[in-house]
């Protein structure tokens, strides 16, 4: 019977945990399902979106891949590298320059002044915080070596020299305000020292402006343009034998219509440049001598201090100028009881490295005494032109003179052929030319002269 209900109990207790071990191992079975579908779900996604990232990825390496081949082309179609020797040219040239010179702190601001002394000259400046007072120092010297054939039928020998042929020390500035300006130059040309200009000018308007001193007549163009811009090393032999040179005077003068037009309106003492050579600067016969000019710019401002075009001018520049001079001189020397009367027409072109000069002149002199009236005409024209822009230039020019109209066979001929190398414009350059020179006077036949020149210029 024990063992009956041992039986019973042992088989109910199995059943019992049968059943509560199976209803655990079911929990936890479901438990564990549950889990497993969960943890698969999150594992799906993660990869979903890792695909994703890397789709944006290669997107965006297809993009730089696109951007790098675009920049290989552009760098291709780059022009090539520019080399050292042309950087150096354009550094010197722009170093040249007044603007340069003027961020440099060399040299005076830019004025509305007509026939005021070039900027580019000066090396030195030094101004007043208000800009009201200021002196402006600089210098030119030309070396120069000249042989000349003479001709011995007139019983001439030939010559060789080494000279100094110009030597100058300037200054400048303004005093006061920065309407009222001064200058002063000295010289030393071949060493016979003296002061070639001093003066005083007056700048409110471009259109009207007031000099006072000793200084360039204002009559024809290349005598006003500067010696150390001209084309060739000297002025023509009509220039020579027409200018009126230097004078003391006072001129009123300016450019209305933005540069087009240009006028001068000055009267002088008419006794000459250097009239203590002769005993006296007085004027003698009590007559002034006066100057009026008109000239006409089509394409704007002019720059006629320079013959050359080595700024090489994009665009075209053209002046065309007469003048006349009441009681003129006669090279520099004043004529006393004569009246004398000069004028002058000039033209001049320049575009591109190319310059064109040309000027006519006539004089007429009539003596107040018994005597016949002498008529004298001459004129030059020259041409110049940059093979290598802003270094080397050739030219060529003629010149004719014709001292008495009224004489046959009586003139002077000039013919002139050169070439310039410039290293810092006209601040340092070389000019070399070849020039025959041919003088007839009557019966005597032509006196011939062969001239071979080379000059160094160089400004600081």
């Amino acid at each position: 019977m024990r063992s009956k209900w041992r039986k019973l109990v042992l088989s109910s207790a199995l059943v019992i945990g049968n059943v509560f071990t199976g209803s655990i191992l079911h929990s936890a079975f479901a438990q564990e399902t549950e889990q497993t579908e969960e943890i698969s779900g999150s594992a799906r996604d993660y990869l979903q979106w890792q695909l994703k990232r890397m789709e944006e990825s290669m997107q965006r390496q297809q993009e730089q891949i696109q951007a790098l081949k675009s920049r290989i082309e552009a760098v291709s179609a780059e022009p090539p590298p520019i080399t050292k020797e042309e950087i150096k040219h354009e550094i010197e040239d722009y170093l040249a320059t007044d603007e340069a010179r003027k961020k440099m702190g060399l040299g005076l601001p830019s004025l509305p002044a007509v026939y005021t002394p070039d900027d580019e000259k000066y090396a030195l400046s030094i101004k007043s915080p208000d800009g009201n007072f200021s002196l402006n120092t600089g210098g030119r010297l030309q070396f120069r070596y000249t042989f000349k054939d003479r001709d011995a039928d007139f019983g001439k020998n030939d010559t060789n020299n080494i000279d100094v042929r110009r030597a100058r020390v300037y200054f400048g500035g303004n005093i006061y305000s920065k309407l009222v300006h001064y200058y002063v130059e000295l010289d030393g040309d071949s060493f016979d020292v003296g002061i070639r200009d001093f003066y005083v000018y007056w700048t409110p308007l471009e259109e009207l402006n007031a000099k006072i001193g000793y200084f360039k007549v204002p009559f024809n163009r290349q005598r006003v343009s500067s010696s150390s811009k001209l084309l060739f090393q000297d002025r023509s032999i009509a220039s020579e034998a027409f200018d009126q040179d230097r004078d003391y005077g006072f001129d009123i003068y300016g450019q209305p219509f933005e540069g087009h037009m240009e006028y001068h309106a000055a009267i002088f003492n008419g006794a000459g440049e250097n009239p203590e050579d002769r005993g006296t600067d007085d004027n003698l016969d009590n007559e002034l001598m006066y100057v009026l000019s008109v000239r006409y710019n089509p394409f704007g401002k002019y720059d006629y201090y320079d013959e050359t075009d080595v700024k090489y001018s994009d665009t075209l520049k053209a002046t065309i100028g007469a003048s006349v001079t009441f009681n003129a001189k006669d090279r520099d020397e004043k004529l006393e009881n004569t009246d004398a009367i000069a004028g002058v027409i000039d033209l001049g072109v320049k575009y591109r490295g190319l310059s064109w000069n040309n000027e006519y002149y006539v004089m007429t002199q009539d003596p107040e005494s018994d005597g016949d009236s002498v008529d004298s005409d001459g004129f030059f024209t020259q041409l110049g032109y940059f093979v290598i822009p802003k270094r080397l230039e050739l030219d060529v020019r003629y010149s004719q003179l014709d001292p008495n109209n009224d004489v046959s066979d009586d003139f002077e001929r000039e013919y002139a052929a050169g070439a310039n190398y410039y290293f810092r414009a006209h601040r340092s350059k070389i000019q070399a030319d070849f020039g025959h020179h041919v003088t007839k006077k009557g019966d005597a036949g032509d006196e011939d002269e062969n001239r071979f020149r080379v000059q160094y210029q160089i400004i600081f």
